[in-house]
C-alpha cells in the first residue's frame, strides 16, 4: 500500500458530490460527438458497435453491444451487458451492470446489481447494492445507501455510508465506513486499515482478516455529511425523474403543455399556484367536515391526495422548463423531453440543498408548477403552442 496522502472524509464527500453534479449538468451539455437515443425501450444489439458516446433516455435501456465511448443512461430499468470502453453513468429504478467497463461507473438506483469488471473507480448510490464474485473494481469504491453486499475484489479503497455493509472479498486499501452493521465475511481481506463508525461492533468471521489497525470511531451526533447529502440528492432526482417520465408516457401532450404554459404565462401561473397552494387544503378540510356530517367525508381525503400529488408533480414541470432553457443556452435546442427533464431536475435538486435559497427555490417551484399545471389542464386538448 502506498503512502500517498488521503483526503479527509469531509473532503471526499464534497468531491463525490461535485463529481455527481458535474456528471448530471456539465457532461450532457458539453457533449459533442455523441449518439442520442430515446423511446420506450431502447436496445443496442449484441453485434452493434457505437464509436461515439451514447446517451440513452427511455423506460428500459439495454446495452448489449460495444460502445467505444461513455454511456449515459436514465430510465426505469438500465441493463448493460455489453462492452464499454469509457465510463458508465446511470440513473434508474433498477440497474444491472454485467458487461465490461474500462472506465469508471457512477450509478444511482433503487436496486443495483454489479456483476462485471470495472476498470477504474465506482461511485454508487442505491437502496440495495449487490456486487457479485464475477465483478471487480480496479480503483476505489464509494457507496451511499441502505444495504450493500460486496463479494467482488476492490483494488483501491472502500468508503461507505450505509445501514448494513457486508464485505466478503479482498480490499486493496483502507476501509472506512459509517454503518449500523458491519460484517467482514469469510474471504474478506483488508490490506489496509479498518475504521468504522456505527451502533454495533464489527463482525469479523474467522476466514476474514485485516492487515492494518482496526479502529472503531465514536458516534458523532451531527447533521448528515456530504456523502449522505449526495445520496439523498441522487434519490430525489431519480424519483422525480421516474415520476416525470410516467406522466410523459401516460399524457405526452400534457407533459409538453405544462412547461410551455409556464414559459408563456409565468406570472399567471404564479398567481394560480398561490391560490391552489393555500386554497386546496382549506377546501379539503371543509369537504371533510361537511362530509362527516352528511356523508362523503372521503372526498376531502381525495382532494388532499390530489393536492399532495400536485406538489410533487410541480418539480418535474418546472425542471423540464429549466432543462429546456439550459439546453438552449448550450446550443442544444430541441433536445428530447427526457434529457431536458433530467438536467433540470438535477439542477433544481442541487440548489435545494443550499441554505435559505433552497427553501425559497422549492416554494417558488411548487407555486409556479401548480399554476402551470392548472392552466394546462384548463386548456384541455388544445394545441401545444411553441414557446416564445
Amino acid at each position: 500500500m502506498s503512502n500517498r496522502s488521503r483526503p479527509s472524509p469531509g473532503g471526499q464527500g464534497r468531491a463525490l458530490l461535485l463529481v455527481v453534479l458535474c456528471w448530471g449538468v456539465v457532461v450532457p451539455l458539453s457533449a459533442r460527438a455523441a449518439t442520442v437515443r430515446t423511446g420506450q425501450v431502447v436496445t443496442v444489439g449484441p453485434q452493434e458497435v457505437i464509436n461515439d458516446d451514447l446517451y440513452v433516455f427511455a423506460r428500459e435501456v439495454h446495452v448489449e453491444g460495444t460502445v467505444r465511448g461513455d454511456v449515459v443512461a436514465a430510465g426505469q430499468k438500465v441493463d448493460v451487458t455489453g462492452t464499454v470502453a469509457g465510463d458508465v453513468q446511470t440513473a434508474a429504478s433498477e440497474t444491472h451492470l454485467s458487461g465490461r467497463v474500462s472506465g469508471s461507473v457512477r450509478a444511482a438506483s433503487n436496486v443495483l446489481d454489479l456483476s462485471g469488471p470495472v476498470g477504474k473507480d465506482a461511485m454508487l448510490a442505491a437502496n440495495d447494492l449487490r456486487m457479485g464474485r464475477s465483478a471487480s473494481v480496479g480503483g476505489d469504491l464509494f457507496f451511499a445507501g441502505n444495504r450493500a453486499e460486496v463479494a467482488s475484489p476492490v483494488k483501491g479503497r472502500l468508503h461507505a455510508a450505509a445501514q448494513t455493509l457486508i464485505v466478503s472479498a479482498p480490499v486493496g486499501g483502507d476501509v472506512r465506513a459509517q454503518v449500523d452493521t458491519l460484517r467482514l465475511a469469510s474471504g474478506a481481506h483488508v490490506h489496509g486499515n479498518l475504521s468504522y463508525r456505527g451502533g454495533e461492533g464489527a463482525l469479523i468471521d474467522p476466514g476474514a482478516s485485516v492487515a492494518g489497525r482496526i479502529e472503531r470511531l465514536p458516534v458523532e451526533h451531527r447533521r448528515a455529511g456530504p456523502l449522505m447529502l449526495a445520496y439523498a440528492w441522487v434519490r430525489s432526482v431519480v424519483g422525480l425523474f421516474a415520476l416525470g417520465m410516467v406522466v410523459a408516457l401516460l399524457s405526452p401532450r400534457f407533459a409538453r403543455r405544462a412547461p410551455a404554459v409556464l414559459r408563456q404565462q409565468p406570472w399567471k401561473s404564479l398567481g394560480w399556484g398561490a391560490v391552489l397552494f393555500f386554497g386546496l387544503p382549506v377546501l379539503a378540510g371543509g369537504v371533510f367536515f361537511v362530509g362527516a356530517l352528511v356523508g362523503g367525508w372521503w372526498l376531502g381525503l381525495f382532494v388532499l391526495a390530489v393536492y399532495a400529488l400536485g406538489l410533487v408533480l410541480a418539480f418535474p414541470v418546472v425542471g423540464m422548463l429549466v432543462g429546456q432553457w439550459l439546453m438552449e443556452r448550450f446550443g442544444r435546442a430541441g433536445a428530447s423531453l427526457a434529457l431536458s427533464l433530467l438536467v433540470g431536475l438535477m439542477l433544481l435538486m442541487a440548489v435545494r440543498w443550499v441554505p435559505l435559497l433552497g427553501g425559497l427555490v422549492a416554494l417558488a417551484t411548487v407555486l409556479f408548477g401548480l399554476g402551470a399545471m392548472s392552466l394546462a389542464a384548463a386548456r384541455g386538448r388544445g394545441p401545444v403552442e411553441a414557446p416564445t
